[in-house]
């Protein structure tokens, strides 16, 4: 058998030509490739450096309109309470206003009643004492018509005194 004795540290010369061709790549990726990805990766970080300062700015606007939201949402609350306030109590001071005029109307209106009344009454009275008046003369021309019989004079007067006392 033929053995080969292997050295513990060989270099082999495709292992040489492997280093070479690695050293020119990173010359080359370094002459060529270095900056204008340097160039592309700081631009990257500066441009998502400002997006962040944009958010954050955009963060703390809309924390701002949202504080300035709950301030117009209370105030508008407030000034809700305000107007209802205010048409509550001119709905009560307009229902005062009407509950007065319907007063004054029905014052007025039982007045007016009391008035016709008291005219009717002296109207009938007057009916009445027209005919009381009429009775009269009607008993007296009766009474003349038969002043010979004192019996039916009196019956007459009797008559007369009675009707006269029931129309009251």
């Amino acid at each position: 058998m033929n053995e080969t004795i292997m050295p513990a540290v060989g270099i082999d010369i495709n292992l040489f030509w492997q280093i070479i061709n690695f050293v020119i790549l990173i010359f080359v990726f370094k002459k060529y490739f270095h900056k204008p990805l340097n160039d592309f990766l700081e631009t990257r970080r500066e441009k998502i450096a400002g997006e962040l300062t944009h958010a954050k700015k955009d963060r703390e606007l809309a924390a701002s309109l949202n504080e300035e939201a709950a301030m117009t949402r209370k105030t508008a609350k407030l000034e809700a309470n305000k107007i209802i306030t205010i048409a509550e109590k001119k709905a009560e001071e307009r229902k005062e206003l009407i509950l007065k005029e319907t007063n004054a109307t029905r014052e007025k209106m039982i007045a007016t009643a009391e008035a016709d009344i008291a005219k009717m009454k002296s109207q009938a009275r007057k009916e009445l004492q027209v005919e009381a008046t009429k009775l009269a003369a009607t008993l007296a021309e009766k009474m003349i018509n038969e002043k010979m019989n004192s019996e039916l004079g009196g019956n007459l007067l009797d008559q007369f005194i009675d009707e006269v006392g029931d129309t009251k």
